[in-house]
């Protein structure tokens, strides 16, 4: 089964983030042997004053391979996880759950905080209706709305940028788009309108690959700059002005 592990609000500013947390969470669980080929991505949320958030945000979603039977024990393992690491200050919050089984009043949710402010005490009657395993720990647990709502646009195949992905970290500098399909599990380089880049065509990575998840495929986006193509996030972060 494809199954799913949420976190958010695991940080404060002086320490690393929500995603590199969720890589060391990933890791910890396929050194136990308890999820099997994974991936992470980043879910975007609103930006508001009333909304307390370290710097983006953002919560991070793990997709695994597991087996149903150890669905508990992997919420465990997670759970003690985040007691011992999560940062002074945090709110973290922890929601795990089988792809099958995400609910569309989860989905909805989750679509929700990306454009409005959910109170705390939604997302807890939510959780308690429809069933969903959650922790939280700190002075509100608020990280359980990005959690739950990480899960639900995850489970929709087209929301998230993957910061966990097999290869992506290791392509480096220019290269061929054949290369980052053959080293990476990216299905096609596209160019903003959508066109498929061609196997030969040189992509300068700028030392940076987030593909996206759309329509249930990853997918790398590039754009055409200076007569070259680079990878479109990197390029626009880049070029932001100061």
């Amino acid at each position: 089964m494809k199954l799913y592990v949420s976190i958010d609000d695991t940080d404060n500013k002086e320490s690393f983030g929500t995603g590199r947390m969720a890589r060391m969470l990933s890791e910890g669980l396929q050194e136990q042997g308890l999820i099997g080929r994974a991936s992470i991505t980043r879910h975007q949320f609103l930006i508001h004053p009333d909304i307390p958030y370290t710097s983006h945000n953002s919560s991070a979603c793990i997709e695994a391979d597991g087996e149903p039977g150890d669905l508990e024990s992997i919420f465990e393992f997670s759970a003690a996880f985040f007691a011992s690491h999560h940062h002074t200050g945090s709110n973290p919050g922890l929601c795990v759950g089988q792809e099958k089984g995400v609910a569309q009043e989860l989905v909805e949710f989750g679509r929700r905080a990306q454009r409005e402010v959910i109170a705390i005490d939604e997302a807890r009657a939510l959780s308690n209706r429809l069933g969903v395993a959650l922790w939280w720990q700190g002075e509100t647990g608020q990280g359980i709305i990005g959690a739950m709502g990480g899960m639900g646009l995850r489970s929709t195949g087209n929301d998230g940028r993957f910061i966990g992905l097999p290869g992506i970290r290791e392509i480096k500098g220019v290269v061929r788009a054949a290369e980052i399909l053959r080293g990476t599990p990216i299905e096609r380089v596209v160019a903003e309108n959508g066109e498929v880049l061609g196997d030969a065509e040189m992509v300068d990575t700028l030392d940076w690959i987030r593909p996206v998840l759309r329509d249930g495929a990853i997918v790398l986006t590039v754009l055409r700059e200076e007569g070259v193509w680079r990878t479109i996030e990197k390029a626009k972060r880049r070029n932001r002005p100061s």
